[in-house]
């Protein structure tokens, strides 16, 4: 198998926890950026911009820059730009999500003309209620296409859990009927991003993550070497008797793990 030479790492659940870094894993990071690994960081986590992710992530004691960093919502707008070009969007989330749709120039509707948009993006939303939940059903009902960055049901906190973007997601597919498009982990075009973000062939690239449909699918679509670790939603058991489109390559207890085990591949 040829020398790893990259790792796109999940956020929540992998390398942090809330607003904490897990333990070890700034040094470990930095242990890999030494041995010249590039380290990229992909989360589905959509209401931040990708510069405020950066802000987190250096707060915790992870350098990183924007080129390192790729979230569900840069996916999607890159996504609704490709398939829907000069069309109208009405972007249902929060600042993360609105300033990824403006920065490749989509043309965005308010709420007040939700009635005219073409395309609803739809990420996490933090006021979402029942008046914009009528909005956007109507909009879609009236024959607009539906975008999502994600379907995470939950994220992992300091103090467990917390629901993410998929129960706001899948209340409007229900009352619509219409499932949507989902673009972020583990679609084709968010493993195509995080080859891209790493900038090298995926055969030497791997994915760690701590979710088997989100990170583990994503990689092994992609051609990524998928490790898995215990730090968030899934444990040994579930890995072990997942099907073989979610069974990971490697199961490790944690991050801090990854330098042990390219010793013992290089040896």
């Amino acid at each position: 198998m040829p020398k790893i030479s990259g790792f796109v790492f999940d956020v929540d659940g992998c390398v942090a926890r809330g607003n904490k870094a897990l333990p070890g894993v700034p040094d470990t990071l930095a242990n890999l950026r030494e041995r010249g690994i590039r380290c990229a960081f992909f989360t589905n986590e959509n209401q931040r911009t990708r510069a405020q992710v950066v802000e987190k992530l250096n707060a915790l004691g992870i350098p990183c820059t924007q080129e390192d960093v790729l979230t569900s919502a840069t996916i999607a707008a890159h996504v609704t730009q490709t398939l829907h070009p000069n069309k109208q969007v009405l972007a249902v989330g929060a600042a993360g999500l609105i300033e990824a749709l403006q920065l490749v120039g989509a043309t965005l509707v308010d709420w007040e003309h939700a009635a005219d948009a073409e395309v609803v993006v739809m990420g996490k939303d933090p006021d979402f209620n029942m008046k914009r939940l009528d909005a956007v059903c109507q909009t879609i009902w009236r024959g607009a296409d539906f975008i999502a960055t994600n379907l995470d049901a939950k994220v992992p906190s300091a103090n467990g859990f917390i629901p993410a973007t998929g129960p706001m997601i899948q209340a409007v597919a229900y009352a619509t009927g219409k499932e949507p498009l989902v673009t972020g982990k583990p679609s084709k075009w968010a493993g195509e991003m995080a080859v891209k973000a790493l900038g090298i062939p995926s055969a030497q690239g791997a994915v760690v993550g701590d979710q088997l449909e989100q990170d583990i699918r994503m990689g092994k679509e992609a051609g990524l070497f998928s490790i898995l670790v215990l730090t968030g939603a899934t444990t040994r058991e579930m890995a072990e008797h997942a099907p073989e489109h979610l069974k990971p390559d490697l199961v490790l207890a944690d991050v801090n793990h990854l330098p042990e085990w390219l010793d013992g591949r290089a040896r």
